[in-house]
């Protein structure tokens, strides 16, 4: 009779208690990561006419309504000396990659499931490919607004140098919401409509559409307090110097 095998079985389960993500791991699932990132964006813009061009389509077409309404119905223009189409779509375009990463973490774990029963990955992983598809559409948001700026004979200056930490930080910010969401979507399937709201609501908070210069006191010294106000203005003047 054959002797019994003496393969070593691993349990895995959830850790007790608070503890930081161990990103060892993650780095050597950084293969898997980057071929889900890859799939992804072939999927996400197979078989389309404008291809990757759609990842600017809401900020876009967002930043021509409130053009129309508040830049020349309320004259926002007066408030800044940047064009406001320039103004407005600088600012989407970063208030479009927190919203984005937030919506795409917080739905992550629920839309892997299945994936996640049948193998073991990293869970950190899954948030992670939703960032990195956020960030692509991102940089590809971007070549647009370059093109914006230089049709309004905008140059960059050496303030451009802070640009990726702003974009991290907005990354990185709604990475984190993301995943508070994504912890109550495990448990309550409704959750994602209060991600949605909260985006919502913070986003008449923030001045993405509006200069800041319109809050009266002392609304313009607790508005800071919004972590994405502060990118949002930091972004705007690493970009355009205002």
């Amino acid at each position: 009779m054959a002797a019994p095998s003496t393969t070593d079985i691993t349990w895995i389960g959830p850790a007790k208690g608070w503890r930081l993500p161990d990103l060892r791991e993650v780095w050597r699932y950084r293969n898997v990561l980057f071929n889900f990132v890859s799939r992804n964006f072939r999927i996400t813009y197979r078989q389309t006419i404008g291809g990757p061009i759609y990842a600017v389509y809401q900020p876009f077409m967002t930043m021509v309504g409130y053009t129309l309404i508040l830049g020349v119905l309320f004259d926002a223009q007066k408030d800044t000396e940047i064009p406001y189409p320039l103004f407005s779509f600088s600012a989407l375009i970063v208030w479009s990659l927190f919203t984005g990463v937030v919506q795409g973490v917080s739905m992550s774990m629920q839309k892997n499931s299945t994936l996640i029963q049948k193998i073991y990955i990293p869970r950190l992983i899954f948030p992670l490919i939703e960032t990195l598809m956020e960030l692509l559409t991102f940089g590809i948001a971007m070549i647009i607004l370059f093109v914006v700026m230089l049709m309004y004979g905008f140059l960059p200056n050496l303030n451009i140098l802070i640009l990726p930490v702003y974009t991290i930080l907005a990354a990185g910010t709604g990475l984190g919401v993301g995943l508070l969401f994504a912890g109550f979507q495990a448990r309550f399937r409704d959750s994602v409509y209060v991600s949605q709201a909260v985006t919502r609501f913070l986003f008449f908070l923030t001045p993405v559409v509006y200069s800041s210069s319109r809050l009266p006191a002392p609304l313009d010294a607790l508005y800071q307090y919004n972590p994405m106000a502060v990118v949002v203005e930091g972004f705007r003047w690493a970009l355009l110097g205002s």
